[in-house]
């Protein structure tokens, strides 16, 4: 079969290549060039001072890219300028409309509008927002802020308060704004969260950062066992320190029992733990409402079975030293009612030898001042009853009760011999 050829015109043939190679450079030149601008408004530094100069660049090469008019929109909105609020409002408008299904854009439309004050339209945008991403916290979050704003305060709360459960990262903000909007009324900001165990743990967090101790330990006493225990375990001791070192001792030992209760530590208002030693003694690491050791190296320490007076033991202290320094205490800290009066009794044995006089004292944690102080302790080969009444200032809810030694020179204190107590209790008068 013969073959046909087709000739054709060189200068054609010439102006379609030159008109290929043209056109394939051009859309070349504009794919780089609106790939690197996108690039660029993916890593723009908002806080450089040539910020909005590369933000008008971005919007200049590439007018159809929503990540470019995005940038460009935070860029001015930062710069808290009238003109460049305006701006900003746009360039959010406008990476809508080029990105309408991407969630982000809506989301940060709604806030730009709720900042100019159009409320509708903010609540149009968020509502977009919200039905791309139903499930994102940080749509419910920001929805739910502007509801609230405006006057919508339990349709708001709902939306905060899901954020918060999908996200517990937003439960205290929740929390505290709860409660500024109900001027401080735990139960109204409890209404708008709902009684659940996130808001309740939360709450405490708010309250006692607040110093509203009293309020954010029935907070915290609303959750369950396990959850103090564990799911919000971090929450527990956090309110522990915080309740300990702001003074608080029945809300510390409140707490201490409810955490440490199994451990054989459940101390009681008005109540010495451990006063029998039945639950043992700690050299170190005590805990709050413990017997507590002091520093020293004497006496030696320790539970005796052989010779007690109730139980399985008693308390040994067993003395043979010279310097004053070596002398280490035993202490513990009560929870008491302010203002109440109350008896401290204790049954002790003593074979002693010692210029030194021993004692227990009762003093007031808040400025270590002295309540009240015991008789001497004598020589008592049987078990000898020893008692102090005392009433605790109105201006603390705590005591330490220590066993205390006195009369000893600067650097010498020689004692010898052994001291038991046994049997360490408070009664309310």
């Amino acid at each position: 079969m013969p073959h046909k050829v087709i000739k054709f015109n060189p200068l054609i043939g010439r102006i379609v290549i030159i008109a290929t190679v043209i056109l394939s450079v051009l859309a070349a030149y504009f794919f780089i060039r609106l790939n690197f601008a996108n690039a660029i408004a993916a890593r723009v530094d908002t806080t450089i001072p040539e910020a909005k100069l590369i933000a008008d660049w971005l919007v200049e090469t590439a007018p159809n890219d929503p990540q470019a008019h995005y940038a460009a929109a935070i860029v001015y909105e930062r710069t808290f300028e009238a003109d460049d609020l305006t701006r900003s409002l746009l360039g959010y408008e406008t990476s809508v409309a080029v990105a309408p299904h991407n969630y982000l854009v809506w989301l940060n439309l709604g806030r730009a509008r709720d900042r100019s004050g159009d409320a509708d339209g903010a609540e149009a945008a968020f509502a977009k927002a919200l039905a791309l991403a139903p499930n994102y916290a940080s749509v419910q979050w920001a929805y739910g802020n502007s509801l609230a704003r405006h006057g919508k305060t339990d349709e708001g709360f709902a939306m905060i308060a899901n954020a918060a459960l999908f996200d517990p990262k937003y439960a205290e903000s929740a929390s505290s704004i709860a409660l500024q909007f109900m001027d401080g009324d735990v139960v109204q900001a409890r209404r708008l969260l709902s009684d659940t165990p996130d808001t309740n743990a939360a709450l405490a967090k708010v309250l006692a950062a607040q110093k509203r101790y009293e309020d954010a330990f029935e907070a915290w006493s609303r959750l369950g066992h396990d959850d103090k225990n564990k799911r919000f375990k971090d929450t527990s001791t956090g309110l522990l320190g915080t309740f300990t070192n702001a003074m608080r001792f029945r809300l510390s030992a409140a707490i201490t029992g409810d955490l440490f209760g199994e451990s054989g530590v459940k101390p009681l208002t008005g109540q010495i733990s451990n006063g029998g030693f039945e639950s043992g003694i700690k050299m170190r690491d005590a805990r709050p409402f413990e017997w507590n050791i002091g520093e020293g190296t004497d006496p030696q320490i320790g539970l005796s079975g052989a010779a007690k007076r109730s139980g399985n033991y008693s308390l040994w202290l067993t003395f043979d030293s010279f310097e004053s320094k070596a002398f280490r205490s035993i202490f513990q800290t009560v929870a008491v009612m302010p203002g109440a009066t109350y008896e401290f009794e204790a049954f002790y044995r003593a074979d002693i030898k010692s210029r030194a006089t021993f004692k227990w004292e009762v003093v007031d944690p808040t400025n270590s001042s002295r309540i009240a102080v015991s008789d001497d302790l004598t020589l008592a080969g049987d078990w000898t009853t020893l008692r102090v009444k005392f009433t605790v200032p109105e201006t603390t809810d705590g005591v330490l009760i220590r066993f205390i030694r006195e009369g000893c020179g600067v650097a010498a204190c020689p004692v010898s011999g052994k001291i038991a107590f046994d049997d360490l209790s408070l009664k309310q008068q």
